[in-house]
């Protein structure tokens, strides 16, 4: 069940430390300004430009408070993104790097590296359906058999009833549909490493849904999964006729003044992410799984299992609209901030914040608290990444953290915390 957790895009795993891997803290630090995103809804993309700031303490208690995430969690290497506004009214980018890019290695992450992102890609999913129901394509209560056909889901029984042609738009985007979660499978995981060459399709992953059958009558509760998210990609594109991440761009990476977000698999940053980990029992597994165990001799670095040496195909398609984006974190931080403050209109962004009965997530998207303040976040996991994002409204805060290592103790939203916590006494 460990391994399973381990994997979750929301999960909170512990497992025991690994002491023999290197702690030393290499450092590159960046601070931007960048003009403010548009409030209202645009499909233009953001005129940026970029200017150092100077004389603010905040970099330092941020660097501090980073430190103290990698010496407690031993993670290699962390990217943080924040955005604030400025005393002159722009929007101001605070970008910290710290860290390894491998766990043994000598080179500093830096600012303009890629990370994996993982289910922080619901919220942009979802923020793409929204926009097509403000167009009137989309109806949020309507059936997915609306968009996909009759028969798209058929066999999806519990209790002799096929919830398949009922599950609605609404419950894939608020995790009230009955999925199971793949990242808690391990027959999934057996099953991936044995084609760790062969991308899954989307319709692979909802196929293996399907035949695990609904975890509850859709509708009356919630589990947070992955399927739901993928099927609303296919949603967008049978909507839209045109390939999910090109609407992605086009609709929210591009408006938010976007170039170094992209969709896996169909897209590919220009570099390589750095190197991911994984540890405790998920390693263990790891080294008996058929296919992952192959590579054991040449993944393990110590108490760590390095996932970047293995063949990627199959890690980075099984998430695809709901897990696959690969990013530097300022641009991922934009497009989150772009999420709240211009992507979607008034009536709909308070649909997309407002929790189901079941829960405190909307329609993709976490509702919370942070000392008095309103905030919207996700986490984000994948094997060898765990990250976190958060929107505090009233502040106008972004904060994007990614770390390449997973699971983690404690958990990446401990330093996001950290860092709200630095920002707010800075106010």
């Amino acid at each position: 069940m460990l391994l399973a957790l381990s994997l979750a895009a929301c999960s909170n795993a512990t497992e025991p430390q690994a002491t023999e891997i290197s702690t030393t803290v290499a450092v590159a630090t960046t601070v931007e300004t960048t003009t403010p995103v548009a409030d209202d809804t645009t499909t233009t993309s953001e005129e940026v430009t970029t200017t150092t700031v100077t004389g603010d303490d905040v970099e330092e208690r941020l660097n501090t408070a980073i430190d103290e995430f990698l010496t407690t969690t031993l993670t290699p290497g962390v990217t943080v993104s924040v955005l604030r506004p400025s005393p002159g009214g722009e929007i101001e980018a605070i970008n910290i790097a710290r860290g390894l890019r491998e766990a043994r290695g000598d080179e500093s992450v830096s600012t303009s590296d890629y990370f994996r992102w993982g289910s922080i890609t619901k919220t942009m999913t979802s923020v793409v359906v929204l926009q097509l129901v403000e167009e009137g394509l989309v109806d949020l209560d309507a059936p997915v058999a609306t968009y996909l056909g009759s028969g798209w889901a058929a066999g999806y029984e519990l209790d002799g009833v096929d919830y398949g042609d009922l599950i609605t738009i609404r419950q894939i985007l608020q995790h009230t549909d009955g999925f199971a979660e793949f990242a808690f499978d391990l027959g999934f995981y057996a099953l991936a490493s044995t084609r760790l060459e062969t991308p899954f399709e989307p319709q692979e992953i909802i196929a293996w849904a399907v035949e695990r059958g609904p975890q509850y009558e859709p509708g009356t509760q919630y589990l947070y999964n992955t399927v739901g998210h993928i099927v609303a990609g296919l949603v967008i594109e049978a909507v839209t006729g045109n390939p999910a991440h090109l609407e992605l761009r086009t609709r929210l990476f591009d408006p938010a003044g976007t170039t170094e977000v992209y969709l896996a698999p169909q897209e590919s940053p220009p570099e390589e992410t750095v190197s991911g980990y994984v540890r405790g029992e998920l390693k263990t597994a790891l080294d008996f799984v058929p296919g992952f165990a192959t590579y054991s001799a040449e993944a393990t670095v110590g108490a760590f299992y390095n996932i970047s040496v293995i063949p990627q195909e199959v890690l980075r398609s099984a998430g695809w609209t709901g897990g696959g984006v690969e990013a530097q974190a300022e641009d991922l931080a934009r497009v989150f901030r772009h999420e709240f403050t211009g992507a979607l209109d008034e009536e709909t962004l308070a649909e997309f914040v407002t929790p189901s009965e079941y829960s405190n997530y909307g329609l993709g998207i976490s509702v919370g608290e942070f000392n008095g303040y309103e905030s919207y976040s996700h986490g984000g996991g994948v094997p060898g990444f765990r990250s976190h994002a958060v929107y505090v409204p009233d502040l106008d805060l972004t904060i994007a953290v990614s770390a390449n290592l997973i699971p983690i103790t404690p958990d990446i939203e401990s330093l996001a915390i950290a860092i709200a916590e630095v920002m707010i006494d800075n106010l």
